[in-house]
């Protein structure tokens, strides 16, 4: 199971790491460490789409994670927004953390 945050795309300042705590981090990491998440908008569309397909959604002081099964999953995931109008987007959530 994964657990990809929700990242508003109105709100791009706020990706730098905003949505990774240190939990989420490795012990020892190098430049190849990865969080994937998605960037969506309207984020509280995408977020009603995913409560009314029965997602499991997990809020944090960091906003909205869904928890996914599988590969199968994010595909449906993006085909639900694409049907919605909800512009998604996976990207990598870490890129910019300073890993030094």
């Amino acid at each position: 199971m994964a657990t990809l945050p929700l990242i508003a795309k109105e709100e791009p300042h706020r990706n730098g790491g905003q949505h990774i705590r240190r939990g989420y981090l490795p012990d020892f990491y190098m430049n190849d460490f990865t969080r994937l998440g998605l960037r969506v908008h309207p984020c509280d569309d995408a977020v009603r789409v995913l409560e009314e397909n029965h997602y499991g959604l997990i809020k944090t002081i960091d906003g909205f994670h869904v928890t996914l099964e599988g590969a199968d999953q994010m595909r449906h995931v993006v085909a639900l927004f694409k049907e919605g109008g909800i512009f998604c987007e996976i990207l990598d959530v870490a890129e910019a953390i300073y890993q030094g």
